[in-house]
């Protein structure tokens, strides 16, 4: 089984159907959305859109599809609020070429957890301490990075949605390998499609202006690193 792998794709659905165009021409069996589907400018247009995929699509929680935005929310159907609110925390699949492979939003233990490429081994190590297989992919800071940690191959699939560090939507195709693919699209006809969408939506202007002009990833690790000391502040 070859699988592709689409995380924080945020209700950006322009930047969505172009990556489900790429991964219509590489054959994957399975298409597992890896969290943060819909907490975005477009959220019903893009659950629906993934509803056509149908039992070609695993869906893994993210801490966004249990915290969606009132905006969001409120463009939800009951459907829509049932599917997001009884997703698994993770699942594992059989992958051709890697064997078990599990795939959470941000780590085995947490859908809001962040780690990072250059966290510490030790933290790797608590993260996944609960799962036994030794490929894990993940997404949550919408950075790719595909590196061996504590013993694990971790491995980061981007975001569809809202990337940053560079150009196109990132996500990753599995079997027999790990690839990190990334699929550039037409980002001014997107982001006049998103505002148009979601003018209203509170920070569309941010959210459409990095869709337009990503931030960097100098800029993002660091508010990344912020928040990991928060996190582990809170755990103290």
């Amino acid at each position: 089984m070859r699988v592709a792998v689409l995380a924080d794709i945020h209700g950006n659905l322009p930047a969505l159907d172009a990556v489900l165009l790429d991964v219509g021409e590489t054959g994957a069996d399975v298409i597992v959305l890896n969290g943060d589907v819909a907490d975005g400018p477009m959220p019903a247009q893009t659950l629906e859109r993934l509803a056509d995929l149908a039992t070609r699509a695993v869906w893994v929680r993210g801490n966004s599809d249990r915290w969606l935005f009132e905006w969001c929310a409120a463009r939800l159907n009951r459907a829509h609020r049932d599917l997001l609110a009884g997703l698994p925390l993770s699942v594992t699949l059989d992958v051709d070429g890697l064997g078990p492979v599990a795939f959470c939003h941000a780590t085995a233990r947490d859908d809001n957890e962040y780690i990072l490429v250059d966290s510490p081994l030790d933290h790797f190590g608590a993260a996944f301490a609960a799962i036994g297989q030794q490929t894990v992919v993940v997404g949550h800071t919408h950075m790719p990075f595909d590196r061996l940690a504590a013993g694990r191959r971790v491995v980061n699939a981007g975001s569809v949605g809202l990337q940053y560090g560079h150009a196109g939507a990132s996500w990753a195709l599995l079997g027999p390998d790990v690839v990190l693919r990334r699929t550039l699209y037409d980002t001014d006809a997107a982001t006049a499609a998103l505002w148009s969408a979601a003018h209203d939506l509170p920070g569309a202007d941010g959210f459409v202006g990095n869709v337009r002009a990503c931030a960097g990833d100098a800029e993002a690790v660091a508010a990344f690193k912020q928040t990991v000391r928060q996190q582990q502040a809170r755990k103290r």
